[in-house]
């Protein structure tokens, strides 16, 4: 049975390259000719369909009645999705995400003010400012991506740490998370560290080459104009007059059709333990899944947490609780939570073929 695919979006916490500045560099892509513009990465997947129109953004602002705290905030709303499905959830979580920060920030401001008050000590007002950028709407290239930069910075009356989090959305009638990999490839980590250490070495004095661990599996990029852009944090490579260092390659018209996980294979379902339940949903040996697949598996006692891992894919699940989720976006029901039997821990074959995307032969 095919089911909807639905993400749950995870944050970078990076800097923040709207307000505070940032470094611009065009990458030459490592044993490619380099040109003045950025170079071009070939990616293998085939092109899509054009977007109808371009999805919009509908400004919500939050505002405080707290009179310790100043604020300026702007949330993105997207309008236009072909998913409305997806686009009401990642609407909430993009909501919900300034909605906690603003909480935050009235309680920090509020107890410091009252530890000030009762020190006989002056206060100035904290500072939160949260705006954002649609860095693409769908209509550009690659063709259907939307990308969106939300850029957080709160102040308590000195130097302030913003954070940039970034939304790349496959615009279609089942939408995803679009990540690195898909728009590069599954080897593409190791071409694209080094060309940014190249790039690094090129300027010395302006960045921490020390510091630089190359990209992360939840790396902060944007897409803007047919450039892949990836963004460093802040004070991360390079000193807080630098901004946020950004890197730009150049994408030219290829698509973001998920690619499956590098090593993806049919999971044999006679070579792992499993059983029918009083549902009629066949539960299989997660431990035996991983096994055969090649994942990491790793697990916490304190929460009966199963952490799934390979590459730059990651899921997790939890004892007695009906909820997966798929690139770390929207979590979905399979009809059946995960069970202890024997010490072994079972979920629902569909977590195979729905969430890690691996084909199920019986």
């Amino acid at each position: 049975m095919k089911q909807k695919k639905m993400n749950l979006i995870k944050m970078s916490a990076v800097g923040c390259a709207a307000i505070m500045g940032v470094s611009a560099v065009a990458l030459p892509v490592h044993a490619m000719t380099f040109s003045q513009t950025a170079q071009n990465i070939s990616a293998p997947v085939q092109n899509v369909a054009p977007t109808i129109s371009g999805v919009k953004i509908q400004e919500q602002v939050l505002t405080t009645s707290s009179k310790y705290l100043t604020t300026n905030i702007k949330v993105p709303q997207l309008t236009g999705m072909l998913d409305t499905k997806y686009q009401e959830e990642l609407n909430d979580i993009i909501l919900s995400h300034a909605e906690k920060d603003l909480a935050q920030w009235e309680k920090a401001a509020a107890e410091t003010a009252k530890k000030a008050q009762a020190n006989h000590q002056e206060f100035n007002p904290y500072d939160l400012y949260i705006t954002y950028n649609l860095k693409s709407d769908g209509t550009g290239s690659p063709k259907g991506v939307i990308s969106i930069e939300i850029i957080t910075e709160g102040s308590e009356g000195g130097t302030s740490m913003p954070r940039i989090d970034t939304y790349n959305v496959k615009n279609t009638a089942e939408a995803e998370r679009v990540t690195l990999p898909d728009l590069l490839g599954a080897n593409y980590k190791a071409k694209l560290d080094a060309d940014i250490l190249a790039k690094l070495k090129e300027d010395p004095d302006k960045y921490f080459l020390e510091e630089y661990k190359g990209t992360s599996e939840e790396q902060t990029f944007y897409i803007e104009k047919g450039d892949l852009v990836i963004v460093f944090p802040k004070y991360s490579i390079a000193p807080g007059y630098v901004g946020s260092p950004e890197f730009r390659f150049s994408l030219q018209d290829i698509s973001t059709t998920v690619t499956k996980p590098e090593g993806a294979t049919k999971l044999d379902l006679k070579k792992v333990a499993n059983y029918t339940n009083t549902d009629g949903i066949t539960m299989v040996s997660l431990r035996d899944v991983v096994n055969q697949l090649s994942y990491d598996l790793k697990w916490n006692q304190t929460t009966k947490t199963a952490e799934v891992k390979k590459g730059a894919q990651w899921t997790s699940v939890t004892l007695g609780k009906d909820s997966y989720f798929f690139a770390k976006m929207a979590p979905k029901t399979l009809g059946a939570a995960p069970t202890l039997q024997k010490n072994m821990l079972y979920v629902p074959v569909q977590f195979v073929s729905d969430i890690l995307q691996i084909e199920v032969q019986h």
